[in-house]
């Protein structure tokens, strides 16, 4: 048997304790020392990037365009630039940015992928950690049947950009189209400027992305249909916009954490959660430990599968060792957490030491 000790974050909170694992899977998790940890620090589950467009990790950004002339289907700049890029290129860039992921302790992200059935081969076809769910969307902003079977031939499901974008119609009937294949639609909403929350919510969405420009009254909508939320601070502030995390929070909605477009924020789910922690604060919120939610099993549960809260025995081995900087593990991980704190990430049988 194998040890890490420290603050270990389990169903009831975080204990001072252990965790036993072997051969890829947790054995036991107790309370006390261990005398031969191998790693000691904060011990939680690994993170799940919840809204990615990882392919944009190629586009340099134009810091003098607007959200609408960046990334607007289909003449933004990311479109026209991923366009224009070859398979190789595109490899090197998933690559590049699920290094940067891993190294940060995220082990899995859902990325709404442009470019069809191709786009969706591309990033499917990745091995390795962090894993994608891939949420596909068709090449133009029109459903055809035998265009959406093949996207969803390589695709977890259908991620569109929003209702906006689009012909009321043709939406509907792609949304319909998804859910009668069993597989998750989800949309963008309220990013750019308030939309009708009926509209969207008629889609039936497994989940919306932003709601940045949304009512109180949208997110209640929102909460009263099940609906989650996925929130991305970082994105939202960099392009004029705030994110309502406390108002969400309020009214009761789940809230899961993305970084959203990689041309301008790198996928670290760290510094997300620091911004979105620091972001309640500013709205008046004190408790910030809603943020490891947001960041764990919120997102998770998105990939359609009921994530455990903390680490408990029986599981594959699915957890990460941070370093403690002696305070609260909760503030030391959102709001002092850095890409250089993670000491070991355990995924199965495999495993990374400090960052490499």
């Amino acid at each position: 048997m194998r040890y890490v000790s420290g603050k270990v974050l389990t169903a009831e909170g975080f204990i001072e304790g252990y965790v036993g694992f072997q051969d890829g899977m947790v054995i036991e998790v107790g309370k006390g020392p261990v005398e031969d940890a191998e790693a000691r620090g904060i011990i939680l589950p690994t993170l799940t990037d919840a809204h990615t467009h990882l392919a944009d990790y190629l586009v340099p950004v134009d810091l003098s365009l607007s959200l609408e002339e960046l990334v607007a289907p289909p003449e933004g700049l990311k479109h026209r630039m991923l366009r224009l890029t070859s398979k190789n290129d595109l490899r090197q860039a998933f690559q590049a940015a699920r290094s940067i992921m891993l190294r940060r302790g995220c082990s899995r992200f859902l990325d709404f992928r442009e470019g069809g059935e191709e786009g969706a081969r591309a990033l499917k076809m990745q091995k390795g950690w962090p894993r994608p769910f891939v949420m596909g969307r068709p090449l133009h902003l029109r459903f055809e049947r035998e265009e959406v079977d093949a996207v969803l031939h390589h695709a977890d499901g259908i991620g569109t950009s929003s209702v906006s974008d689009w012909d009321a119609g043709e939406l509907s009937e792609l949304a319909k189209y998804v859910r009668s294949k069993r597989k998750p639609f989800a949309i963008h909403a309220s990013e750019r400027v308030r939309e009708d929350i009926d509209e969207i919510l008629d889609l039936k969405p497994s989940f919306v992305v932003h709601m940045t420009m949304a009512t109180e009254g949208d997110i209640e909508a929102c909460v009263k249909q099940k609906v989650p939320i996925v929130s991305c601070p970082r994105s939202n502030l960099f392009l004029g916009g705030t994110s309502p995390l406390a108002t969400m929070l309020r009214v009761g909605a789940t809230v899961a954490l993305g970084t959203d477009n990689a041309m301008f924020t790198l996928p670290d789910m760290l510094a997300e959660m620091e911004s979105a922690a620091r972001l309640l604060r500013q709205q008046g919120v004190k408790d910030v430990s809603p943020v490891l939610s947001m960041a764990l099993e919120n997102g998770k549960n998105l990939l359609m599968r009921q994530a455990p809260i903390g680490i408990g025995p029986g599981s594959p081995c699915d957890f990460m060792v941070m370093s403690s900087h002696g305070g609260d593990p909760t503030t030391d991980l959102v709001l002092r957490g850095s890409s250089s704190d993670p000491l070991m990430i355990c995924l199965g049988k495999e495993e990374w030491r400090g960052g490499a």
